[in-house]
């Protein structure tokens, strides 16, 4: 027999509720109206401003988004940036985390409490440039991937699910003459499949929204990230010009779209990453459940 709420608890059910959509509306406006004034005529656009319905629509700031040939570069850039980088982390990173959860390894402790030291210090910008001009990180496609491909963070993550996973299967693979690399790859990354897509998804993010790495390490080249084209072009209007214009061919600055241009720019750069969190939703939830089991 189901036991009745008290009406308290109800009560509180409902306020919770309220608050939860109040609270998600809040947060999906900024992007509701980002994305409206991308598809707003450039002239009812600066007369009424950023509302969250157009008077009149328009494609014009998208034709001249995809026009820009430095655009369509940082587009292809990003995207190998990420699609490698995404690819690499987790490989080095779930080894790092294996290591860590062999527990016969003799100074995983110690190579434990190194990891965890980089996370609360680190040596200042100057010393990680040097050591980045030193290794060859700089003004190549190189300096936008090795920089990030450890994140000490999912590491220990995975390494706590790591070490919720039966050790019987594990050992038994082992008598079976696996070797550790054999495990690793065909039975505790298949088992921790929430918990690397999780690790994946957000150091996808990462690789897909940096800029730091492409303004401090990519002076001289003309490989640009695509967020480094949009914080430009938001903070400059020549670069916004010039990211306009096609070979041959000069920007005419009277009918270009201003401020539906940078909305169309902002939204084209968020829309990729954003439609793969439906897809990867139930992984990135199980995985945070799971991986935060103490191993």
């Amino acid at each position: 027999m189901v036991e009745k709420q008290h009406w308290v608890e109800r009560i509180f059910n409902l306020c919770s509720y309220c608050f939860l959509l109040v609270f998600t509306l809040f947060c999906l406006a900024p992007f509701w109206i980002m994305i409206v004034a991308s598809f707003t005529d450039e002239v009812v656009l600066r007369i009424d401003g950023y509302l969250p319905w157009a008077r009149k629509w328009s494609l014009e700031a998208y034709r001249w988004v995809l026009r820009g040939p430095e655009i369509q570069s940082a587009y292809r850039v990003t995207t190998f940036v990420t699609l490698t980088g995404t690819f690499l982390s987790v490989i080095i990173m779930s080894g790092l985390a294996y290591v860590l959860s062999i527990r016969r390894l003799k100074g995983r402790l110690k190579l434990a409490f190194y990891i965890y030291f980089t996370m609360i210090f680190s040596g200042g910008v100057i010393p990680w440039f040097i050591t980045c001009r030193m290794l060859g990180l700089y003004d190549n496609i190189w300096a936008l991937i090795v920089p990030m491909l450890v994140n000490p963070w999912w590491v220990f993550v995975l390494r706590n699910f790591f070490s919720s996973l039966p050790i019987e299967i594990i050992e038994s693979a082992r008598i079976d003459g696996a070797s550790d690399a054999k495990i690793l790859y065909s039975i505790v990354l298949p088992l921790s499949l929430p918990a690397v897509v999780t690790a994946a998804l957000f150091t996808g993010v990462a690789y897909w929204n940096d800029w730091w790495h492409g303004v401090i390490l990519m002076s001289f080249s003309k490989i640009r990230p695509l967020a480094v084209i949009i914080l430009r072009m938001l903070n400059s209007f020549r670069a916004l010009l010039k990211a306009m214009e096609q070979p041959g061919t000069t920007v005419d600055v009277e009918n270009l779209p201003h401020l539906s241009v940078r909305m169309a720019t902002t939204v084209i750069t968020i829309g990729p990453i954003i439609l793969l969190y439906p897809f990867v939703q139930r992984y990135f939830i199980k995985g945070l459940t799971i991986g935060a089991i103490k191993g």
